[in-house]
């Protein structure tokens, strides 16, 4: 039966002592871990090694546990905004014991996102407004999304730079911080005329941590009318005219300009006016009627007020006066020779033959005349030195006009005449003029030969342009003789002359580049000076300075440094790239670059180029940290204990991804230790006994993760550290004695030592042991002697002679009981003992031989009860019932098999008495064989103590 009971307690403590582990629990999983990381690992010694030991009793797809070594990881990357962050799984390997483990989310801050207008983070969204634009309406609105806002994250958005094109210098655009509305703020003008024809702003979107994403918006400037027309003045604001100024003449020319582009200027009296005419298009004034002083109706001065009207009815008024100069008349003559039909002049008849007496002036009357006669006018003076003085008399002639007269080219310019090829169509060039004698007959003009680029108007001899003219084209030439006909009514009489017209070439072209933007990826371990791209750009213009093209590379202070452009070739600079830099992954890790093509000519004319440079990551720096380091951890610390921390650093982005393992040394069977792979925190696995290993050596290997941009298993870096762990000793171990049990026999005489104790303690050295007799020692008979650090003697303080006091004169035994204690000077209540009996049978010392007696001495023995208090795990009531039934059934069946087999040997009668049929014999002591101490019985009882946590084992001896 004690057989069956030791048997019994070792089933159910076996049983019921298996445990899961679970090495972290809870685990901290950060929202952006990459899906297949190593969370967690669950334990169970009792199925180590097995296939389809561990699974999840609650059914999941987003992690999962490898059924053979007990592995969690997740099967996909979370989501902290949308996913659940809170996962409870119970762990179970098949037996009565199932653990909860528990997962929890945790927030990682995530950049914005600007890519709700794909333009716009690539750099290509352009809109239009006009230069008019109203201030602080919206233009354009950043739509930036950040995962994060669920958690009260706001995002900050600001004007990065602002670039304008083809003059700099502006700032003109505002933005909400809040709402990211671009708006004009009401700084610099949007004004066309001033040089701002396209702006680029770059815009950013930052949250709390300093994450941000940004783009580009291209705003392109439309002109529109809005400037009016300005008079060139004239000096002081006055004009001199002469009275006898013919009329017809032209007596001035206003000049208006218009800083609109393409825009032409009408001219128009403010009031109507009957002395002066004035041309709409060129703003010449001619006069309609004689100036003349003696007429008391004209007036000396003659205020104007012309006014200046564009396309778009945008007007400006010019107020001037005309000064009329008086000139002497000559003297008036009798009326009867300056009035009327004139006078008949007599002369004597002897006047000598050619003598002087009229002198006649004509003039051609086709001038614009209507009259069909000359006017001959005759003079007449007195002699001698008197005044001069003159009377003008006139005599009709009628004549008869005949047609003989060609056309005269009175105004053909002999210089050539130099045009830019982008005047408009109906441009005039020059107006020429003929005249013809002949009464009546009108001048008209053609080209000689055929003419596409230019057009003459039949009547009023006027050159215009007729087609485009490009400079850039080689159909079109660069000069021109235009000659030209100028022929009467009934072409019977023409005259010919020619012009020459030369193209001049304006800066027209902007310069054009092979493509507008460029994407270019390259890793960030790229040598500086490596080239990244050669642009190419041409002007059609055809002449320098207009096809003379510069480069200008634009950049942020971000990327000063980082890039160079000579001449037409971008390169590294001398900052090399680095892909690790929270700023820069902000930026999504790429650069936005700039670059204006210029020409020299004039006005400049520039194109802006983009040039997105994206980075990819290389892995570089191996992680850095501690290579050697010692912990200490006490033998009684509980499982999942922290023994240490090991920290890596590793500067490449992201930084500090690191998987820490345990790769080798001596970590026991089952392993004593675990790292978890994220923190690199050593925690203990399973209990410790210094007493059987006081340190480990083990060796982490610590590995970066997916630094790469395609991550490869075999260019991880990584570092190895090799960590001591010393166990701190915990007086967890009582003195043992060996044996447990003494006994001997001495005579009543003897003085010297007679037994030497042998005990020692696993956790203490010798000298830490203190012994005592704590029972038995009747009179202080008997004492302890101590050699050094040695355990002690026993020591008789005194003979037992018959002749002494309180000697003996029969055998007499004596049973004491001695108690070991360790840590001898050290706490008290860490403090563990030990007994150890030892039987003295004494005998008394005589000359005569002791005559034998048939009374046995009876020995009695000192009962000692060691009590051991440990905690267990408590089943449910009916669990232990169970157990034991079904454990005493196999007992039973077990002890009646081996009944059938051993019945009939001889040497089986004290395991199965009923073999044989006679007595078993008692053995007796008797005083023959003082050393033989009866022993009535061993047992081991065992006690469960009702629903607690506790066992009471209590060993009797007697």
């Amino acid at each position: 039966m004690n057989i069956f009971k030791i048997l019994l307690v070792y089933t159910v403590f076996s049983y019921i002592g298996a445990e899961i582990q679970i090495l972290i629990n809870p685990v901290n999983l950060p929202e952006n871990m990459a899906p297949g990381t190593q969370l967690s690992r669950a334990y169970d010694k009792d199925v180590a090694g097995k296939a389809d030991a561990y699974r999840f009793l609650n059914k999941t797809k987003d992690f999962v546990i490898d059924a053979s070594s007990g592995v969690i990881t997740s099967t996909k990357i979370f989501n902290y905004e949308t996913d659940p962050i809170r996962f409870l799984f119970i762990v179970d390997t098949g037996g009565l014991m199932r653990r909860v483990l528990i997962i929890n989310i945790i927030d990682v801050p995530e950049p914005p996102n600007c890519t709700a207008d794909p333009q716009f983070s690539s750099g290509t969204a352009t809109l239009e407004i006009a230069e008019d634009y109203p201030l602080f309406q919206s233009i354009y609105r950043v739509i930036a999304t950040d995962e994060d806002s669920a958690n009260g994250d706001q995002l900050m958005y600001t004007i990065e730079t602002q670039l304008s094109g083809p003059k700099e210098g502006a700032n003109s655009f505002g933005m909400d911080p809040i709402s990211g509305v671009v708006s004009l703020k009401g700084g610099d003008p949007l004004d066309f005329e001033a040089g701002y024809h396209v702006f680029q702003l770059a815009l950013r979107a930052t949250d709390k941590t300093g994450l941000f994403c940004q783009g580009t918006l291209i705003i392109k400037i439309i002109d529109i009318n809005d400037e009016k027309p300005q008079f060139e003045p004239f000096p002081l604001d006055s004009i001199n005219v002469t009275e006898k100024k013919p009329v017809g003449e032209i007596i001035a020319r206003v000049k208006a300009t218009d800083r609109d582009e393409d825009n032409s200027i009408t001219y128009s009296f403010k009031t109507q006016q009957e002395m002066f005419g004035l041309d709409p298009l060129k703003g010449i004034i001619t006069l309609l009627q004689p100036l003349n002083l003696d007429n008391p109706n004209n007036s000396k001065t003659y205020p104007l007020e012309i006014e200046a009207r564009d396309n778009g009815n945008n007007t400006n008024t010019y107020m001037f006066t005309v000064f009329v100069e008086n000139i002497d008349d000559p003297i008036s003559c009798d009326s009867s020779f300056s009035t009327g039909a004139g006078v008949s002049v007599s002369v004597p008849e002897n006047i000598p033959a050619s003598a002087f007496i009229y002198m006649i002036l004509s003039r051609d009357p086709d001038i614009g005349q209507e009259v069909e006669h000359f006017q001959f006018v005759i003079a007449v003076r007195n002699k001698e030195n008197l005044p001069v003085e003159s009377c003008i008399g006139t005599i009709t002639i009628n004549i008869q006009n005949v047609n003989d007269e060609s056309p005269v080219l009175t105004y053909i310019p002999d210089a050539p005449i130099n045009i830019y090829e982008n005047l408009p169509v109906g441009t005039m060039l020059v107006k020429l003029t003929a005249t013809d004698r002949d009464i009546g007959d009108s001048v008209h003009y053609e080209f000689i030969g055929t003419q596409k680029e230019f057009s003459i108007n039949e009547d009023s001899g006027e050159i215009t342009i007729a087609y485009p003219l490009d400079y850039e084209d080689a159909a079109t030439p660069k000069s021109w003789v235009l000659y030209i006909r100028a022929y009467d009514n009934k072409r019977m009489h023409s005259t010919t002359g020619s012009l020459t017209v030369i193209l001049q070439d304006v800066n027209d072209n902007p310069p054009q580049c092979s493509q507008d933007i460029y994407t270019i990826e390259l890793p960030e371990n790229i040598p500086s000076e490596t080239l990244l791209v050669s642009l190419t750009c041409t002007d059609k213009d055809a002449t320098l300075p207009n096809n003379n093209i510069a480069y200008h590379l634009i950049m942020d202070t971000f990327s000063n440094k980082t890039f160079t452009l000579t001449n037409n070739e971008l390169r590294i600079g001398s900052t090399h790239l680095d892909f690790d830099n929270a700023i820069f992954a902000g930026m999504h890790f790429k650069y936005t670059l700039f670059v204006r093509v210029s020409d020299e000519g004039s006005p400049a004319l520039s194109t802006i180029l983009t040039i997105i440079v994206r980075v990819s990551r290389i892995n570089e720096l191996n992680p850095v940290g501690t290579t050697s380091v010692t912990f200490s951890i006490f033998e009684n610390s509980p499982v999942d204990a922290l023994v240490g921390k090991i920290t890596f650093t590793d500067a490449d982005w992201p930084f500090n991804n690191l998987k820490y393992t345990i790769v080798g040394g001596n970590m026991g069977t089952p392993p004593k230790f675990y790292i978890e792979p994220d923190t690199g925190m050593i925690k203990l696995l399973d209990s410790l006994d210094r007493e059987v290993e006081s340190q480990y050596k083990i060796t982490v290997r610590i590995v970066d993760l997916d630094n790469d941009a395609i991550p490869d298993p075999f260019r991880q870096r990584r570092a190895t550290a090799q960590v001591t762990i010393n166990v701190l000793n915990i007086n967890d171990e009582p003195p043992v004695c060996n044996p447990p049990h003494l006994e001997t026999r001495i005579y009543s005489i003897v003085k010297a030592p007679f037994v030497h104790l042998n005990c020692s303690d696993k956790d203490s050295p010798k000298e830490q042991l203190s012994y005592s007799i704590v029972g038995g020692n009747t009179n202080n008979q008997f004492t302890l002697r101590r050699l050094g650090v040695d355990p002690p003697s026993l020591v008789i303080r005194q003979n037992f002679q018959y002749d002494v006091f309180q000697g003996i004169q029969d055998p007499v035994t004596f049973q004491l009981l001695i108690e070991v204690t360790d840590e001898l000077g050290g706490n008290k209540a860490r403090q563990l003992s030990a007994t150890t009996t030892v039987i003295i049978h004494v005998l008394p010392w005589t000359t005569a031989q002791p005559t034998s007696s048939t009374k046995t001495s009876t020995t009695t023995i000192t009962t000692s009860v060691l009590k051991k208090i440990s905690y267990y795990w408590s089943p449910y009531n009916w669990f232990p019932a169970v157990l034991t039934l079904t454990g005493a059934l196999f007992m039973a069946c077990l002890y009646a098999g081996a009944w059938c087999l051993f019945k009939d040997v001889p040497a089986c009668s004290r395991l199965f008495p009923h073999c044989h049929k006679h007595q078993q014999h008692q053995p007796s002591l008797t005083a023959k064989d003082p050393g033989q101490v009866p022993s009535d019985r061993n047992a081991i009882s065992i006690q469960f103590s009702d629903g607690r946590r506790k066992r009471k084992l209590k060993w009797e001896t007697f």
